[in-house]
């Protein structure tokens, strides 16, 4: 799971390489370990969910704000 979110946020801000960076980095922390690992894995997991979600809001926002001024020109 980690992997991924790491892959598309990457991907946001830098492209193939950054995705590539960021599934690896995603894919380290979700690597085994013991309990106190896997609750900072979780937490991480948890914030950059959340870090996610707020770089689309945004970009949903933006794309809301040009179709809204597509219409106005129409």
């Amino acid at each position: 799971m980690l992997g991924a979110i790491g892959s598309v946020v990457g991907g946001i801000f830098g492209g193939p390489i950054g995705s590539a960076i960021g599934g690896a980095v995603g894919g380290a922390i979700e690597g085994g370990g013991d309990s106190k690992d896997s609750g900072q894995a979780e937490a991480f997991e948890q914030a950059l969910g959340s870090f996610a979600m707020q770089i689309a809001n945004d970009a949903m926002a933006d794309f809301d704000e040009v179709m809204a001024e597509t219409e106005e020109d129409a």
